[in-house]
């Protein structure tokens, strides 16, 4: 049976309550580190990173938790070191476990390296004060404190390696597993319908919305740690790479849809949990990425062609796509993170033309109160990559006619 709507509930991971950065606290940090306060340029990039904190001094260790991770920072005799332990290895270290710190966590030309400590794995970065550049500093934080969070508990499941310096989860209560349980079960049925119209259809288009809402939906809806969230993300990076054979990319989501769902109660509930974050996780959210999103471009026209010639299911999913993405890699205010959740309460469960018709209009209004009008705006940090390299990933294109790919041949 074909489905004939998307379901769009209240997301049970918490939102993030962080104060917006100071970017005036980044300047002065690289002004301090050039008129030859090194210190004074680390402190000054802490308290940028870390809104709301007071920082007065590094005379003590600093120890930031960043969902499961912990971070420290020390300086020592003019040394700065930035520590995050991964695993405790063991007198018998696993070989498999060496392998993969050595090959997926290690790499040529990053700020900071695996590096074993006894018998404990860390990631780790350590540099006199003096080469320390505040932008460095920034980079290599988020960085460290990103790769350290995303190696998390799985590392257990797949190595059995001991954690011993890892921040413990808030489990969920009753109720909302009860909910996410119900939450995974719905998404991963829906996908899996919406794949069938996938390769009914035959668009890259089509296959490129549905890539980006299957991997963004959860990540919006549910705090995912551990193993799940580890072979969920390794996934998406085949069904949403845009350089791939799209007939890879779709049996990369095919195979993804049967692993997500064979994912029974037990195994979901030891990989969700609330966390605490030093730093946030997600981007800032800005004006002009509203307006690019959606605001009256080439984007948001090709989608209006699809309403136009009643393709209401292509263009809905597209449209839900993008306001989930906005709300699953960023932060912002409260009016328009309001905003943007009101849109999707509105289209959750609606008919496919009723749902693309409310979402271009919410999209419109979102556009032309919140968006980037090129005049009387305040500065704003330029995109980041992460930004970039997803509307490189997911910018529409015209209806693609054929198939796939001319290689793909027939499917079952």
């Amino acid at each position: 049976m074909a489905i004939t709507s998307l379901s769009l509930p209240v997301p049970i991971r918490q939102r993030l309550s962080v104060a917006p950065r100071d970017f005036y606290r980044r300047d002065r940090a690289v002004e301090l580190f050039e008129d030859g306060d090194a210190l004074g340029g680390v402190i000054e990039s802490l308290r940028y990173l870390l809104p709301g904190t007071t920082i007065e001094n590094l005379n003590s260790p600093l120890c930031l938790v960043q969902g499961t991770a912990r971070v420290h920072v020390a300086v020592t005799e003019d040394v700065l070191t930035v520590r995050a332990h991964l695993a405790a290895l063991g007198e018998m270290p696993s070989t498999a476990a060496l392998r993969f710190f050595l090959t997926r966590i290690s790499g040529t030309g990053q700020l900071y390296q695996p590096r074993l400590r006894g018998d404990q794995l860390v990631l780790e970065f350590s540099d006199r004060l003096s080469l320390v550049h505040p932008l460095k500093l920034i980079e290599l934080m988020q960085r460290i404190a990103m790769e350290a969070d995303n190696n998390d508990q799985w590392l257990i499941e797949a190595f059995g390696v001991a954690m011993p310096d890892r921040e413990p989860l808030l489990v969920l209560d009753a109720d909302e597993f009860d909910r996410a349980y119900a939450i995974w079960q719905t998404h991963w049925e829906a996908v899996e319908s919406l794949m069938v119209e996938s390769r009914r259809r035959r668009l890259v288009r089509f296959l490129d919305a549905l890539g980006a809402f299957a991997v963004n939906h959860m990540r919006y809806l549910l705090p995912m740690f551990g193993s799940v969230r580890q072979r969920l993300n390794d996934a998406a990076d085949a069904f949403t790479d845009r350089d791939e054979d799209p007939s890879k990319r779709d049996a990369a989501l095919s195979k993804c849809i049967k692993e997500m769902r064979a994912v029974g109660r037990d195994e979901l509930r030891g990989n969700l949990g609330h966390a605490r974050y030093a730093m946030s996780p997600l981007h800032e959210g800005t004006p002009s990425l509203l307006t690019s999103m959606l605001g009256s471009g080439n984007r948001m026209q090709a989608t209006g062609d699809l309403r136009a010639s009643g393709r209401a299911l292509e263009a809905a999913l597209e449209l839900v796509s993008d306001f989930v993405y906005l709300l699953a890699h960023h932060t912002w205010s409260a009016p328009i993170e309001t905003a943007l959740r009101q849109a999707l309460d509105a289209a959750s469960d609606k008919p496919w033309r009723e749902s693309s018709d409310t979402l271009w209009a919410h999209a419109n209004q979102i556009s032309r109160t919140f968006g980037s009008h090129g005049e009387g705006e305040g500065e704003e940090p330029p995109p980041s990559e992460h930004d970039v390299a997803y509307q490189a990933t997911v910018n529409h294109q015209p209806p693609l006619s054929g198939a796939l790919s001319a290689r793909s041949g027939d499917r079952s």
